[in-house]
């Protein structure tokens, strides 16, 4: 009987057993349907959470705003680009009217260069008449006016070499400083004339002989004994030479004519 009351008394345990499992079990279940609630309203919040991460975007929006706005400040600056193109403008219309106030004479500046055809003819006492011919390279510049030169332009000719028979040099004024006292020296030999169109004519009008500033030779043959022994010689030209021609950008034609300040040589040089 003992037996059999333990065994009866391990059966009433175990079904108590199995009563209050079976109570856990509905009892979890109860709780899932909470819980399954309660993972729907985590859901919710979940999602209510993330949607401010879906105004990312509209808060990236601003970004190419501004770079349009910083794209648009050169555009403020176009007036300041305006006012220098401007100053460029009045630099480029200065600079055209010092160009034409350097060729107002109408005689074109620059510098031309060529071979010179020198003849001279002369007799000397008890001497037989002779005529000499040289052709020689010359250097022809036309510029503004030497210092307080009267003439429109200023004209110098000469031949490269300045100690070859037949050699001559031509200079409208001379403008400088005495090298002895500092002082300035200023000569006007030639009187120059043009018609506007590039043809030119003048009169040597002072030899400067008297201040020892004859600039204006022309080197032709002297005897060193009667009749012999030529040697070149400088000569002044005398007051009364003349000058012609005609000048263009591209080409230069000239005529001087005269005599030497001592009146025994006559002579000629053409440029053409």
């Amino acid at each position: 009987m003992v037996t059999i009351r333990r065994r009866t008394h391990r059966s009433a345990a175990l079904l108590a057993a199995l009563c209050l499992c079976s109570l856990a079990t509905l009892t979890a279940c109860g709780d899932g349907g909470d819980g399954g609630d309660a993972s729907d309203t985590e859901t919710t919040a979940s999602t209510s959470e993330t949607a401010p991460a879906t105004g990312t975007p509209d808060e990236g929006t601003p970004t190419p705003t501004e770079s349009e706005s910083d794209s648009t400040e050169p555009a403020e600056e176009t007036p300041e680009s305006e006012e220098d193109t401007t100053d460029t403008i009045d630099t480029s219309d200065e600079e055209t009217e010092s160009d034409d106030s350097s060729s107002s004479s109408g005689v074109p500046h620059g510098t031309w260069t060529g071979n010179a055809r020198i003849s001279v003819d002369f007799e000397d006492p008890g001497c037989a008449a002779s005529s000499q011919t040289y052709s020689l390279p010359a250097t022809l510049i036309i510029d503004d006016p030497a210092g307080s030169e009267s003439n429109d332009f200023h004209l110098s000719w000469a031949s490269d070499s300045q100690s070859a028979a037949g050699a001559f040099g031509v200079t409208s004024a001379l403008s400088g400083t005495d090298t002895t006292d500092g002082e300035s020296v200023e000569t006007g030999y030639w009187s120059l004339t043009d018609d506007g169109g590039g043809d030119i004519s003048g009169s040597l009008t002072d030899t400067g002989g008297s201040q020892g500033l004859a600039l204006n030779l022309v080197f032709v043959p002297k005897p060193l004994s009667p009749c012999s022994g030529y040697t070149p010689f400088a000569y002044s030209m005398a007051e009364g030479t003349t000058l012609e021609g005609t000048l263009t950008e591209d080409s230069a034609s000239l005529t001087l004519s005269g005599t030497t300040s001592d009146g025994t040589r006559s002579f000629r040089v053409e440029w053409s």
